[in-house]
């Protein structure tokens, strides 16, 4: 029987199928035990920790599970051995150039710090996020979850070429509202009226206290504290502004501009601006 057997190099055809099914199965417990690494590790340490370290651990799980399966199949048969490596190069001959596209960019993504995990970002190309969170970082795709719960998964090449605003790096945010007068209302009162309001606001600069930062990211707290520790970026350096936009009567439009911390709240605290200068406003209007 072993004349007619056929073979690869020095290995039965048979032994080069288990070996395959056997690779196959090394790389569903690499995995396995990245998964279980990273979810040990994020109850102890940071996410971008636990993510790296069980990356490497799932990365020597398969190497030295390719070793014993080519040790117990091939018999590091060499013939075999690059015939299998051959199988694999034309199944990924189809893909390689986005791979490595892919490797380079999450290399570069991660020697210079544009995005880390817990950040929140927002891409100017397609596909528009909106502002999203990086929950997971690999070396070939990158995952974005919005507030509204929608996950992005990207191929890191489309995320390296795409123009990403990152909040948790920029430091303040300025926020611009349009509001039109009440015709009774001038300019002059307008102006005095919404300063001190937006000097009241709990979550408007210069009026935040590290108190108020406690409800934000993370990395967004360590990061804003940081910068309230330099002179230069100082919150009494971004004060609120209040500019006259249009005058086509009989309405009077102004231009308000205001600096917060928690960009994730940008809707909610611009809702509550606008309320509260609504009825302000209103109330002067009757007087």
């Amino acid at each position: 029987m072993s004349g007619t057997q056929i073979l690869i190099g020095n290995v039965p055809l048979e032994n080069f199928i288990i070996f395959t099914a056997a690779t196959i199965v090394v790389i569903f417990l690499s995995y396995l035990c990245y998964k279980t690494v990273s979810v040990v590790l994020t109850r102890l340490y940071s996410r971008s920790v636990a993510r790296w370290t069980a990356r490497v651990v799932g990365y020597i799980i398969f190497g030295i599970g390719l070793y014993y399966c080519d040790l117990a199949f091939l018999g590091f048969d060499v013939s075999a051995t690059f015939a299998s490596l051959g199988i694999l190069s034309i199944a990924l001959a189809f893909a390689s150039q986005q791979i490595i596209s892919n490797l380079l960019a999450g290399f570069i993504i991660a020697i210079n710090h544009t995005v880390e995990l817990d950040d929140w970002v927002e891409l100017g190309n397609e596909p528009e996020t909106g502002i999203a969170q990086v929950q997971d970082m690999t070396f070939s795709r990158t995952t974005l979850k919005d507030r509204d719960g929608r996950v992005f998964i990207l191929p890191n090449s489309a995320l390296l070429s795409s123009k990403i605003v990152n909040y948790s790096q920029s430091g303040y945010i300025e926020i611009p509202v349009t509001l039109s007068l009440p015709p009774a209302v001038s300019f002059a009162q307008a102006r005095e009226t919404i300063l001190a309001l937006l000097a009241a606001h709990p979550e408007i600069l210069p009026n935040i206290k590290p108190e108020h930062k406690i409800d934000t990211p993370g990395k967004m707290l360590v990061s804003r504290l940081r910068e309230l520790s330099l002179p230069e970026k100082c919150p009494e350096h971004f004060p609120s502004r209040v500019l006259l936009s249009g005058i086509e009567p009989p309405a009077t439009t102004v231009s308000i501009r205001f600096w917060i911390v928690d960009i994730t709240r940008r809707e909610e605290i611009v809702s509550d601006v606008l309320y509260q200068i609504s009825q302000r406003l209103a109330l002067i209007g009757k007087s």
